[in-house]
């Protein structure tokens, strides 16, 4: 019984290789948390990076709502309304309150994904972001970084962040989706326009102690 429990445990240990923070060869990397800076996180691509001329800067990036993410928001909403549109003639209690909370649900992703939308201008050295503005000289470092998350349904899966990392230490959430491949080479291509390097820590291990 003891022999399975412990294969049971092992199952569900992390056994990844612990990071090691001095290969990134920055001690801002003891400075920097390394857990989740945005909890939970969708399963599915929601933003990705473009690039755009601009008469001032030459040209700039931005994070923008994939196609996918629009049908899914969409798609929560007109399913509401549906819901709406058959129990309210009827009043059917038990099918309105439901239909009302896809509706919510469609309109608010729609607007938090709407409102993190961020454009890069390296020329002016400014972020934009949900109508704040950053001053990227304060940005040293990308941070990539993975979440495990529980899905509404019991169902498990990652959730990846690119964050920016300041010169204290404080981190910036750009973008927190469940594509891997997509978060990496954005990051890649942003780290390239900023001249500055990523700290990929996806593959690792976080040691307790740096997690916060």
């Amino acid at each position: 019984m003891m022999g399975f429990v412990r294969n049971l445990f092992s199952t569900f240990q992390d056994k990844r290789e612990e990071l090691d923070l001095s290969s990134f060869g920055d001690e801002l990397a003891f400075k920097t948390p390394w857990g989740p800076l945005v909890l939970g996180g969708p399963n599915f691509c929601t933003q990705k990076l473009h690039k755009s001329t601009s008469p001032v800067s030459g040209y700039i990036v931005s994070f923008k709502i994939t196609f996918s993410a629009m049908i899914s928001s969409a798609a929560l909403t007109l399913v509401g309304l549906g819901g709406l549109f058959t129990s309210i003639p009827s009043g059917d209690l038990e099918l309105i309150f439901p239909s009302l909370f896809l509706v919510g649900a469609g309109a608010y992703l729609c607007w938090m994904m709407q409102k993190n939308q961020s454009v890069f201008d390296r020329s002016l050295r400014r972020l934009a972001m949900d109508g704040k503005t950053y001053n990227l000289d304060q940005v040293c470092a990308i941070q990539l970084i993975r979440e495990h998350v529980s899905g509404a349904r019991g169902g498990k899966y990652y959730s990846y962040e690119l964050n920016l990392v300041c010169a204290g230490g404080e981190r910036i959430n750009v973008v927190d989706h469940g594509s891997l491949r997509v978060i990496r080479e954005d990051a890649e291509v942003l780290a390239n326009y900023l001249s500055i390097p990523v700290w990929d820590a996806i593959d690792f291990r976080i040691p307790e102690q740096a997690a916060y």
